[in-house]
């Protein structure tokens, strides 16, 4: 099946290139599990800031309208 590896694929890959391929693929998926959470997180501030910021601009413009 596509897409699927065992523990004999990644020792060969290892020892072909000298390197640790199951800490490489851990250490990069961490990466991006945290890349999105923060995009997530900036998203969900920024928005909020958005927000505040029109109802403050339509609540200007209701008083002026009142006045």
């Amino acid at each position: 099946m596509k897409g699927q590896i065992n523990k004999n694929d990644v020792a060969n890959i290892s020892e072909h290139y000298g390197m640790d391929i199951e800490n490489e693929l851990t250490s990069m998926l961490s990466d991006e599990l945290s890349k999105s959470i923060d995009a997530e997180i900036m998203k969900n501030l920024f928005g909020d800031f958005k927000k505040n910021k029109i109802n403050k601009i339509l609540e200007k413009i209701k008083n002026f309208e009142n006045d």
